[in-house]
């Protein structure tokens, strides 16, 4: 007995230590975007503090399965994201976390990480694995270490770009396969908190859907004399509020994730909901009212609750966000000849300097004297920062990369050529005719409070694509004439000829025609 209470006493003396070194916080932020839709953003954080290293052994709130890859790795920072929609920048304004269409992964391995190829390779397969998604695909031909549009979000103990990689997946899908390890990741699962409302199903039947997740170290500080490590997971998810032909599109939570909001998560430290309110609709339950924001605090709960939204008026017609910077990108050229056009615009009343970064697959040959910056006044840009690296046949990509000061109130179309490549039929994939992804083009606008990143659409564009039809012919001909041919020369190679008497046969078929001469015999005058 005495035994018992003394383990007992040791056990919680050690989960306290543990506990007291990291801590778990939950949100969910809501904002309806003009009549049509509303934008939920769930975000659940990890910080963990903790001496020299990572514990190999014991992990309290911080996921296992991310720290061993972080520790067998080498990795400093990490950001993955998967996507499935496109985010309208001009209709819906800025995300919380803006992302590009399909899977995007970046990371900075530790100073003095030897092989970083192999180890991203081994780093992509192990996240492929973790997320059953394709990230095993991103090989060597849409990797890049861009200079200066991807810095390290935390501390780092050299910011070399020799140490990043960068790779993307445009035509990867998010699937519920997708979201189920990942939200095996936190803490309480999807059982308590803001994470009770992630549903597959209503989310997989939304017009937006992006996940994120992000590892890095950060100071305690500003003199930065110790540091912790933070994992940040989000969800952005976007519904159709209006599913029926009534004109007040009223709605609730349970109506649209098709779940009610439960409690927080027990571990959590703090857990809340921000909701941007309507200004013609009534927010029930009733909630406090914190910078002009709706705010309620999920650990003061009881029992589930079910937030709903009626509309007063009839709702206003959804007006163009303005935006700082916007971005949009297409495909030009007929035949051979083909190029991308981005058309830049700045709607701030100053000149702003952007960071503009574009892949181009080694199988488009750039031709970088082809490039063109131009304002609506028909003026040229001259970047203030260039860097071109060309492609390797089937290796690495293009990749452009160069800053620009966008002049005010103005519209720039950046545009350059290329000429289409030929590939192997065996590099194909299956579904060439399809045709291929190029990566979204990213803007990089350094803001005193962060970083701010627009990215563009995925360019589909078509390359020369053999008759994958003409084996499959030639295959069968060939069969076909062999077969004849050497069926021919067999029965005559092998079959053993005989003289055969005159005599009808005893056979059956014999009888019946003796039969038949003896009945015309006999008939015959």
């Amino acid at each position: 007995m005495q035994f018992n209470i003394l383990l007992f006493i040791v056990v919680s003396t050690v989960s306290a230590s543990i506990s007291s070194n990291d801590s778990f916080h939950e949100s969910l932020n809501i904002r309806v975007l003009g009549n049509e839709q509303v934008y939920s953003f769930f975000n659940f954080t990890t910080n963990w503090n903790f001496e020299n290293e990572f514990n190999k052994i014991h992990y309290n709130l911080f996921p296992r399965a991310i720290g061993q890859i972080v520790q067998k790795y080498e990795i400093a920072e990490l950001h993955f994201t998967m996507t499935q929609g496109l985010w309208r920048y001009q209709l819906w304004g800025f995300p919380e976390a803006s992302a590009p269409t399909g899977a995007q992964v970046w990371v900075w391995f530790k100073k003095g990480t030897t092989n970083i190829d192999d180890k991203w390779k081994g780093f992509t397969n192990a996240l492929s694995g973790m997320f059953c998604a394709s990230l095993n695909l991103i090989n060597h031909e849409v990797t890049v270490s861009p200079q200066v549009s991807f810095r390290p979000t935390g501390v780092v103990e050299s910011a070399d770009n020799s140490l990043l990689r960068h790779g993307g997946l445009s035509r990867e899908n998010l699937c519920t396969e997708n979201l189920t390890p990942w939200m095996k990741l936190l803490p309480c699962g999807s059982k308590h908190g803001p994470a009770s409302l992630l549903n597959p199903s209503s989310l997989q039947h939304s017009r937006y859907l992006s996940i994120g997740l992000h590892y890095n170290s950060l100071c305690h500080d500003v003199t930065c004399g110790s540091t912790y490590v933070q994992l940040q997971q989000h969800i952005s998810v976007v519904h159709d509020i209006r599913t029926t032909l009534d004109q007040y599109p009223n709605f609730s939570l349970a109506s649209i994730f098709d779940r009610p909001l439960h409690p927080s998560c027990p571990l959590a430290t703090t857990s809340h909901t921000h909701i941007a309110p309507p200004p013609d609709a009534d927010i029930t339950p009733t909630m406090e009212t914190r910078d002009q924001l709706k705010y309620l605090n999920l650990r003061n709960l009881n029992s589930p609750t079910n937030i709903k939204f009626t509309w007063r008026l009839l709702p206003r017609l959804p007006t163009p966000q303005t935006m700082g910077i916007g971005s949009h990108c297409y495909i030009t050229g007929l035949g051979q000849d083909g190029g991308i056009t981005c058309l830049l615009t700045n709607n701030e009343h100053s000149n702003v300097s952007i960071i503009f970064l574009q892949v181009i697959p080694w199988y488009l040959r750039a031709q970088i004297h082809t490039l063109t910056i131009k304002t609506n006044t028909g003026s040229n840009i001259e970047p203030t920062w260039f860097s071109f690296t060309p492609a390797h046949i089937r290796g690495s990509p293009h990749t452009l990369e160069m800053v620009l000061s966008l002049p005010r109130e103005s519209r720039v179309t950046l545009s350059l050529w290329f000429d289409r490549g030929f590939m192997t039929w065996v590099t194909h994939p299956p579904d060439a005719n399809h045709g291929f992804y190029i990566q979204p083009s990213i803007i990089t606008t350094p803001t005193p409070h962060g970083v701010v990143r627009v990215y563009g659409e995925a360019l589909l564009v078509n390359i020369p694509v053999p008759d994958f039809s003409m084996p499959y012919n030639v295959i069968c001909l060939v069969c076909t004439v062999l077969a004849i041919a050497f069926g021919s020369l067999h029965n005559l190679s092998t079959r053993k000829f005989e003289i055969v008497p005159k005599s009808s046969p005893n056979n059956l078929f014999g009888k019946f025609v003796s039969v038949f001469k003896n009945i015309f015999k006999k008939s015959s005058p």
